[in-house]
């Protein structure tokens, strides 16, 4: 029986909010839609399939104004949340207390209506120069230690994320929308055992709309890491392609300098279609297309049991 569920997306206005449910959309070629965005009026919404779910995000414009309306009528606007998807500016550090005190408003409603709402914060605007920016580093570990500290009895994972990095989009939906059935589990421990058995460097589970299910990782060497991300963008881009251009089959190829060996299957379950993205060594070739097919099966039976 398929479910609904309401996301929640908030913070101040111009934190990214909208910025970074475009990107989800896109995929790739965005940047010109964001440069176009205007600051959101009230709520917009943004309707997406995922599994059996009728997925709803609830796109909620950061102006003080409708700040204050949306306190003010909490009942109607935050009542019946399945997660909470809060987006901190951590380029703005003027503004940190005002996210902080907007956002102890929503957490005291969802903890006075005994509400046990899954969070997740993610400190956006993260783009890829500011990775070793020592500044911005504190300013995430103080953020996450102080929220950690107030609200101990909320469930809340902390993501960093950036629409200039389209994996950390993807990602932020993704561990968000797997809490929701304990089958994700079950598919995380086969991702583990059958990247040992593969040797290889990720596999990965996508429904159609580039949402990851599951996914697991080796331990990445730095020098290819860099190609490990590609493969996946790569897997991404064709994805929207598939959908967009109704191109039918699989992929396979070799990424920058033949680092590694990037492999995109496409499986129909039922009505619903999954891609797995694998990335592995050249020289794991033999040995993976050798245990692929019951690795297929397994995958198969658990994800027949979310749809």
């Amino acid at each position: 029986m398929e479910s609904f569920l309401k996301i929640i997306i908030s913070g101040l206005d111009e934190a990214g909010k909208t910025s970074i449910l475009t990107a989800l959309d896109k995929k790739y070629d965005f940047e010109k839609d964001i440069v176009q965005l205007k600051p959101t009026i009230r709520v917009e919404y943004h309707k997406m399939n995922f599994l059996r779910n009728n997925t709803v995000f609830w796109d909620m414009g950061g102006q003080e104004q409708y700040r204050d309306i949306y306190i003010n009528y909490q009942d109607v606007y935050f009542d019946a949340t399945d997660l909470l998807i809060y987006v901190i500016d951590i380029q703005d550090p003027n503004r940190f207390d005002n996210s902080l005190e907007y956002l102890n408003s929503i957490l005291t409603f969802f903890s006075e209506s005994e509400m046990n709402v899954p969070i997740i914060i993610t400190f956006h605007k993260y783009d890829p120069e500011l990775k070793a920016d020592e500044k911005i580093l504190a300013n995430i570990d103080k953020l996450r230690e102080k929220i950690l500290s107030d609200y101990p009895d909320f469930n809340i994972l902390f993501q960093q994320s950036s629409i200039y990095d389209i994996i950390s989009i993807v990602q932020l939906v993704s561990y968000g929308l797997s809490v929701f059935d304990k089958k994700f589990f079950e598919l995380s421990e086969l991702l583990e055992y059958y990247l040992e058995i593969f040797n290889s460097q990720a596999l990965i589970i996508f429904d159609r709309n580039g949402i990851i299910i599951s996914e697991y990782y080796n331990d990445i060497d730095p020098d290819v890491y860099v190609s490990l991300l590609e493969s996946m963008k790569e897997h991404l881009f064709l994805l929207k392609r598939m959908e967009e251009e109704k191109i039918e089959g699989n992929f396979d190829f070799t990424t920058t300098e033949g680092i590694l060996f990037s492999y995109l299957l496409r499986k129909k379950i039922k009505d619903e279609l999954f891609f797995v993205s694998a990335v592995l060594k050249e020289e794991q070739k033999e040995q993976f297309f050798e245990r692929f097919p019951d690795f297929l099966d397994d995958l198969v039976k658990i994800l027949e049991q979310l749809i």
